[in-house]
């Protein structure tokens, strides 16, 4: 399993970019958590306006293997998009705000995938494809990104998928406010020593 958490902006050509804060590839296997039932796939992608209701719970007797990872929400970057990138028609992925319960799907669900694997394949070439996506708004500081399993058995177990977590400071895509590099804050100091000194000569002027 390879993890990486960025927290600071990723600065590029002088311009911010939307801050990536958690990205993960991965796959799931027999040595993951197991649960009973699962979220329903109900082809609806949730999007920062709230156009997914909660999708309910389907074979509640039936064990399912999952994993969850823990993330850390900047508080000025709340509005999170995930992307996904895996051609698995037995994965599906979810969010969870706080902590995450499989024993109980419902309870501090924001939003999920709606469907499972990319969005589209080109015809021509099915190895290019688009990767799906969700957006939801944390409400707090940490979000629980969970990939469950769809079908029974082991199905579903070894197949790849890409994670990539965004966050923005509205739904307008504005980029959250960077952490100052390094070399702008030796400037910014240099600047405010440089003023300190000319008031000081002026007051003994």
């Amino acid at each position: 399993m390879i993890v990486f958490c960025i927290g600071a902006a990723l600065i590029a050509s002088g311009a911010a970019m939307a801050e990536d804060i958690f990205t993960i590839t991965d796959s799931l296997n027999a040595t993951d958590p197991t649960q009973l039932g699962r979220l329903s796939r109900n082809g609806i992608s949730q999007a920062w306006i709230g156009t997914e209701l909660y999708p309910g719970v389907i074979n509640p007797t039936i064990t399912y293997f999952y994993t969850a990872y823990e993330i850390t929400v900047p508080t000025d970057g709340q509005f999170l998009q995930i992307d996904i990138n895996s051609l698995s028609a037995n994965t599906f992925v979810s969010a969870y705000a706080g902590s995450y319960d499989p024993t109980n799907l419902a309870a501090n669900w924001l939003g999920d995938q709606g469907s499972s694997g990319n969005f589209f394949t080109d015809p021509l070439n099915p190895s290019i494809t688009d990767p799906s996506f969700f957006q939801v708004i944390a409400p707090g500081s940490t979000v629980w990104i969970v990939v469950n399993q769809t079908a029974t058995g082991t199905s579903g177990l070894g197949d790849p998928y890409s994670i990539l977590v965004e966050a923005f400071a509205d739904t307008e895509f504005n980029d959250p406010v960077p952490t100052p590099e390094p070399a702008s804050m030796l400037l910014l100091g240099t600047g405010l020593v440089g003023l300190i000194a000319a008031r000081r000569r002026k007051l003994a002027a």
